[in-house]
This record gives C-alpha cells, structure tokens and sequence, in this order.
C-alpha cells in the first residue's frame, strides 16, 4: 500500500496528520515537516510555491500515492503547483476546499469568521471560496499565534495574551462561525473560544481534510485496508531541519518512540 504523503512548516499539519491517521487505519503515513523555512505565512508566496513543490517531488520519490498539503498558507498559494507535481494520477487534498465544503453544508448563508497567517488571509482565497457560497466574511491575520504555537506556548499566558490581543475586540460578535485558518491553531482552540460569543462554532481543518481524503481514495486499496490496526511502524517523520519543538509536538500527537529523519532538501542555497 502507497504511503499518504503529509506536509508543513512545522507542527501545526500533525493536527490533520493525525486525523488521518484515525480516519484510514493501516495506511502508511509519511510526514514532512520544513521546520528549516518556518512559518510559511511569513513568507512570499514565489517561496511557497518553491518550497511546497520541492516537498512533493521527495514525497513522490518515496513512493506517496497522495500528497496532503496540511497547511493553509500552501493550500492557498500553491495548490496548483502541488497539483502540478503530483501529476493527474496523485490525488491532492488542501486544507480549505474540505472546510468551505463543510461550513457550506452546515450553514445556510450568514457571516464566517477565519483567522490565518499573513500568506493565508492575503491570498483571499477563503474568502473568494465563502462570498461565492454566498456567506459574509470577516478575515483578520494573526501572524504571531503560528510562531508562539510552534515554540510550544499553546498551553500558557503567552498564547492567551495573544488571543485576547488579536480576538478581544469586536470584529466577530456577530459571526455564526470561525475558522481556524492555520493547522497550528486547534492546539489553542480553547483559548480562541473564549474570546468568542457563546454558540459560536470552532471549525478546524483536520477531520473535514481526513474525510476528504478518506473519499477521494474510496475506490482505491486505501478501501480495502480500513480494518487493519494503525501501528507506529507505518509512520516516517522527516524534518528539513532537527528541532526540539517539533521533536515535542510529534510526540505529543503519536507517541514516545518517534525517531524523527532530517532531509535537507535545498543544500546551502535554501
């Protein structure tokens, strides 16, 4: 069986690596994470594309069968590229057509929330996507919660503070919903509700991106797998670059016994 290729900047993509995981049990699972070029939202969007199609090409080489691109800042500004990469025969999932997909079957019309990187909210993709579902939306970058996320401040005073900075206002009381627009922030998904009017929901990528997956394989020998027990021999973990915070992550998400493989893809010119 083809492993699912999976990949990041950092942490955030183990949300929805882990989504997987659970939604297709026994299918191998090989995660990249560029901890050397994080965070992609900080970033040109020549860069990601640069970055998000040099990961594929080494996800193909290792045999992926479907490449997941588990972070919004690429999803929004390399798909096609990735897409490219992958040639017609690799199925390629994004993290937000699964999500506006999910937010249109679930409301009908009134105003979206999302909160994202720089990269994410700039290319107005989300919003292209919502407005022609025919919802109102209201975007807002948030540039620093990514960052804080990865050096593992999701748990404390700084994450909080800087929810309350960027949330505390009155931007989003009047929304129905608000989407986490960065696969790092369902690791401070608590923190983000309670700066939110009650009954607002929290949509995060994760499980409508496993889902997506999940079906756009059905008729594959992903389908015929679905039994099988999900063990930790059927996961890689590489990294551009060795970090502790990464390290932690990976194994706050799938375990103790997580041997982590660094690959410099891009030599001394990155």
């Amino acid at each position: 069986m083809k492993p699912i290729g999976i990949f990041d900047s950092g942490i955030g993509g183990l949300t929805v690596a882990r989504a997987i995981a659970e939604s297709l049990p026994g299918n191998p699972i090989v995660y990249f994470g560029d901890t050397a070029h994080l965070p992609y939202g900080e970033k040109s969007a020549d860069l990601i594309r640069r970055y998000a199609s040099r990961i594929t090409e080494e996800l193909l080489v290792m045999g992926c069968g479907a490449i997941v691109i588990a972070c919004n800042s690429a999803s929004t500004n390399a798909l096609e590229v990735v897409r490219e990469a992958a040639g017609p025969e690799v199925p390629v999932i994004d993290v937000v057509s699964p999500v506006v997909q999910q937010v249109a079957s679930t409301f009908q019309k009134g105003r979206i929330g999302i909160i994202g990187t720089r990269a994410t909210i700039a290319s107005g993709w989300y919003q292209q996507l919502l407005e022609a579902e025919g919802f109102e939306v209201v975007a807002k970058a948030t540039p620093l919660l990514a960052s804080a996320i990865e050096e593992g401040f999701h748990e404390g005073r700084v994450s909080s503070t800087l929810v309350e900075a960027y949330l505390g206002g009155t931007e989003f009381s009047e929304i129905d919903a608000l989407i986490l627009g960065c696969t790092h922030y369902p690791l401070i998904a608590e923190q983000i509700a309670a700066q939110l009017p009650d009954g607002v929901k929290i949509i995060d990528s994760a499980t409508a991106v496993a889902v997506s997956l999940r079906d756009s394989m059905a008729t594959g020998p992903v389908a015929e797998q679905q039994t099988m027990t999900f063990t930790q021999a059927d996961q890689r973990f590489l990294v551009s670059d060795l970090t502790q915070s990464f390290a932690r992550g990976a194994q706050r998400f799938f375990g103790d016994r997580i041997e982590l493989e660094e690959r410099k893809l891009w030599g001394a010119n990155p």
